[in-house]
């Protein structure tokens, strides 16, 4: 191959992945929450189809019947979860945003207990040098108990007639807006239910109508592709669900003992557990953005006892984390974490919430795909996660 060849040929490969990478962006961007009930229940489709096959050999029965009846067995067990535990998850929130907003009320408080801490720990500094740490301390603390006196002042003075009602004009939006999308919600969920039953009982019909419309080529890609992505998916579901589950049970054991020895006496435990174990699957984030703010207060307000205890949970928690992380993650199933990091980042950037998810996903299942020989993005194994 001469040299225009070649760059005749490198120029139509780079339009190939503009126009794929195009299209990717374009129906993550508009596309994806039309068609995701249909993907819903594609995915509970592909998972039920194993037992299924199991169960019918077994029993003897028609597929379909089983089918429905595994959908609908799904399908209240997801309702009574959303009812029983949903419930008592939200009643424990509530109950924790208002012990929160009671905090954040005695705001003061918590600002000159710091400034006390801070300026305690400065004593064995050379007196002039301490003398003006300590006043430029006071300085800022004296600013911001003005400001916070300010704010205080002026809301509690406002009246019905001086009220600015463009105030509320954005939340008042932003629930109108929501309340809008109900219907659709309601709509999109019936839908994905109705959707669910189709393709689980007649899945081989769907698939085998798919592959009629194929080339041999294309079907391999489609069957390779769906075997990697089930594979994927479920690696990484068992593992963050368990990292989850993990971490939720050290936390709250921790905060029970620290509770049982007298150190910590507030309550919420259930809700305090399930949002640090959320926020700690995230890499940026971890535990340590709630456990250790939450130690340093407790040190301002002379909590000494559970600022340690928090500590010491905190680091055990990070522990057992990198030891079993590792080993349940596979190190991000092949791919370096500094990829997966930028790949969670542009999808926030991108697509919102959801491409939290999908973009990390798809630069693990294009790698998965190259490394099979199925696609050639670049050269086969080259890349290797970190060890």
């Amino acid at each position: 191959m001469n040299l225009v060849e070649k760059r005749r040929a490198n120029l139509i490969n780079l339009t190939y992945y503009a126009f794929l990478i195009a299209a990717y962006y374009f129906f993550m961007k508009y596309a994806f929450w039309l068609v995701a009930p249909f993907v819903i229940a594609f995915a509970v489709a592909m998972v039920l189809q194993k037992p299924l096959r199991v169960i019918s050999k077994k029993t003897k029965i028609k597929k379909s019947i089983i089918a429905a009846i595994a959908v609908l067995l799904i399908l209240a067990i997801i309702i009574s979860a959303v009812v029983f535990v949903g419930y008592k998850v939200f009643v424990e929130f509530k109950g924790l945003g208002q012990y929160l907003m009671e905090k954040v009320n005695d705001l003061p408080n918590l600002i000159r207990s710091a400034e006390s801490w801070i300026i305690s720990k400065l004593a064995f500094l050379p007196d002039a040098i301490e003398k003006s740490a300590t006043d430029a301390i006071s300085g800022v603390v004296d600013n911001l108990l003005l400001m916070n006196e300010e704010r205080s002042s002026a809301e509690s003075e406002v009246g019905l007639d001086s009220f600015d009602f463009s105030v509320i004009t954005t939340p008042l939006g932003g629930l109108l807006s929501t309340a809008k999308q109900i219907p659709a919600i309601l709509t999109a969920t019936l839908i994905s239910i109705i959707a669910c039953f189709f393709v689980t009982c007649d899945y081989d019909g769907f698939t085998g109508l798919i592959k009629k419309n194929v080339s041999e080529e294309h079907e391999k890609l489609l069957v390779s592709s769906k075997k990697l992505l089930g594979d994927i998916l479920g690696k990484w579901f068992k593992s963050y669900a368990t990292i989850i589950f993990i971490t939720f049970c050290e936390i709250s054991i921790g905060l029970n003992i620290l509770k049982l020895i007298g150190v910590y006496d507030g309550g919420y435990i259930i809700a305090i557990s399930i949002a640090i174990a959320v926020v700690d699957i995230f890499p940026v984030l971890g535990t340590g953005t709630v456990m250790v703010p939450w130690a340093i207060i407790n040190f301002f307000n002379g909590n000494i006892g559970l600022g340690i205890g928090l500590l010491v949970l905190y680091a055990a928690i990070t522990v057992i984390r990198q030891i079993l992380e590792p080993r349940l993650v596979a190190m991000n199933v092949g791919i370096h974490p500094v990829l997966t990091l930028m790949g969670m980042y542009l999808g926030v950037q991108l697509f919102g919430v959801i491409g939290l998810f999908t973009l990390p996903i798809t630069f693990v299942l294009l790698k998965a795909l190259n490394d099979e020989g199925i696609i050639h993005l670049w050269g086969r194994n080259r890349f290797k996660s970190a060890k």
